[in-house]
């Protein structure tokens, strides 16, 4: 049996005001259709249709096992998209995203699919926006609006505050200065680092990040 849909209000203020417009805050049941863009989850005999980034699809279990989303809707005049993700952190850079001028839910998903939110962060913080034209339909000029918009805002998130993704932070400056004392430009160093950190999938050290992105240059 499907488990039941709860609706539950949001713990914390949040500085996006239209999360306030968002009638359902998570979906709970059984997985009955996953893709790497959509999935559909089954509640009380309801399938429910959710677009969703890559990062939720490799996070959530497989088809038929119980699983729980975060959800965000957008409703214009002739349709209604459901808009579903793994964890509330991804949900809120989502929100953070949208509210970009030129930035749409889709945009915002394909960012998502091209970054985790560390290395969304990471990118922003580090003021590059050339790790964006790898993302479909993104490029550097959207990047470089994220950067204005975004990065003191990010700054100020308890998360870019934790050890975990200040340890991340650190090792990645301490990486691009050691590049521009060899010689780097600082926006080559970024863009160096950035590939190096992308591209290893597991937490790496000050030096090695060093050899791998002098490796690769």
């Amino acid at each position: 049996m499907a488990a039941q849909m709860k609706a539950t209000p949001l713990r914390r203020q949040s500085h996006i005001s239209n999360i306030k417009k968002n009638m359902i805050y998570y979906i709970q049941g059984k997985l009955v259709f996953k893709s790497p863009t959509r999935v559909v989850v089954e509640n009380n005999g309801v399938g429910y249709t959710m677009n969703v980034s890559l990062e939720t699809t490799h996070a959530i279990g497989g088809e038929g096992e119980d699983t729980r989303l975060f959800t965000y809707q957008v409703i214009r005049e002739e349709e209604v998209q459901l808009y579903g993700f793994a964890t509330e952190g991804e949900r809120e850079t989502f929100l953070m995203l949208i509210a970009v001028p030129g930035v749409g839910p889709k945009v915002a998903l394909r960012i998502l699919s091209g970054f985790s939110t560390d290395e969304l962060y990471q990118a922003i913080l580090s003021e590059d926006p050339a790790s964006f034209t790898g993302v479909p339909g993104v490029g550097k000029k959207i990047g470089e609006r994220l950067i204005v918009e975004l990065k003191q805002k990010i700054e100020k998130l308890p998360v870019a505050q934790g050890t975990e993704h200040k340890g991340a932070r650190d090792v990645f400056a301490g990486a691009v200065e050691a590049l521009m004392v060899l010689g780097y430009r600082r926006k080559d160093a970024v863009s160096a680092i950035n590939r190096v950190i992308k591209g290893a999938g597991k937490p790496m050290g000050i030096e090695e990040v060093i050899k791998e992105a002098l490796k690769k240059t």
